[in-house]
C-alpha cells in the first residue's frame, strides 16, 4: 500500500508567484518615496547647516575684523571657512557640505547655501 499524498500542506507555484507580485509592487511604490524623503532630508540639513554657518562667519568678522572672512555673493573659500576651526567655533565636519560632500558653500543674498 502506497502512503497517500497529503495535498493542501504546501503552497502552489502560483501562490508563491502572486505573493513575490504583490511584495515586488509595494517595493516599487515604497522605495521611491523613502529615497526622496532621504534627500529632502539632506537638503534641509544643509540649509540649517548653513544658516548656522554664516552666524558663524558674522560673528567671526565682528571679533576679527583684521582677517575678515568675505560676506559678498559667490563662492566661499575653504581657507575662510577653515578660520572658524581655527577659533574653535565648529569643527572640520561641520563644514561639510550634506548634500554634496565634493562640493562646498556661495553665499546667495546673504545666506549660505551649498554650492551647485
Amino acid at each position: 500500500m502506497q502512503p497517500a499524498r497529503s495535498r493542501g500542506r504546501a503552497f502552489t507555484i502560483i501562490e508563491i508567484l502572486i505573493v513575490v507580485f504583490i511584495i515586488s509592487v509595494l517595493a516599487a511604490l515604497v522605495i521611491p518615496r523613502v529615497l526622496s524623503a532621504m534627500t529632502e532630508s539632506k537638503e534641509e540639513a544643509a540649509k540649517a547647516r548653513g544658516s548656522q554657518l554664516y552666524t558663524l562667519m558674522v560673528r567671526y568678522n565682528q571679533f576679527h575684523p583684521d582677517s575678515a572672512i568675505p560676506l559678498s555673493d559667490g563662492p566661499v573659500a575653504a581657507a575662510d571657512l577653515a578660520k572658524l576651526v581655527s577659533v574653535n567655533y565648529c569643527t572640520d565636519d561641520d563644514l561639510v557640505n550634506q548634500v554634496d560632500s565634493s562640493k562646498g558653500w556661495s553665499i546667495v543674498s546673504g545666506r549660505l547655501v551649498p554650492s551647485p
